[in-house]
């Protein structure tokens, strides 16, 4: 499977905490579906979300890549404030561009930011955490193994195959 999305985990927040404070020029509805881990973590279709709530963390996957990456701007609107007060990563899967990224906040502050395209690092921000001295990196630059390695020892989650998603629809205004 080639990983083409991206994703937010965020800390003692609920479903409808998260989706209340995602971008006002789009709506978030439940649809009443429920996902495999495949549909959520794959690059279609674009116009849902799929969301859980696993072990204290919401996980919201976005194939089309429009919130995760784009998380310091949405706190400098005033959106997001449910990532205020606590713990939020932001990954970013795109093997077929080899392109990975992530993005932790501590109380809405990046306290570490890490994109690389090709293998080469882009974007290095913040100190490296304990984590990446114990991952391996392959000669080719940071994968997915990399990104769940980190998303392991951030959040307790793993890649769970039969992890159910419930299934929102994005409709712009």
């Amino acid at each position: 499977m080639g990983w083409n999305t991206s994703a937010l985990f965020v800390r003692g927040r609920s479903i409808d905490e998260v989706v209340a404070c995602l971008p006002d020029d789009t709506d978030y509805l439940p649809s009443g579906d429920r996902s495999s881990a495949d549909q959520a973590w794959s690059n279609r279709p674009w116009q849902r979300l799929h969301l859980a709530d696993t072990a204290g963390w919401c996980q919201m996957w976005d194939p089309a890549q429009r919130i995760p990456t784009d998380i310091d701007n949405l706190l400098k609107t005033g959106a997001l404030g449910a990532l205020k007060g606590t713990r939020a990563l932001a990954v970013l899967f795109s093997s077929v561009s080899s392109i990975y990224g992530l993005w932790l906040h501590d109380d809405g502050e990046l306290v570490r930011g890490m994109l690389f395209h090709d293998g080469e690092p882009v974007i290095d921000l913040g100190e490296p955490l304990p984590v990446e001295a114990r991952v391996d990196i392959p000669e080719w630059g940071p994968d997915e193994d990399f990104l769940w390695a980190f998303i392991n020892d951030v959040t307790g989650l793993t890649a769970t195959v039969d992890q159910v998603f419930e299934v929102y629809e994005t409709i712009r205004r």
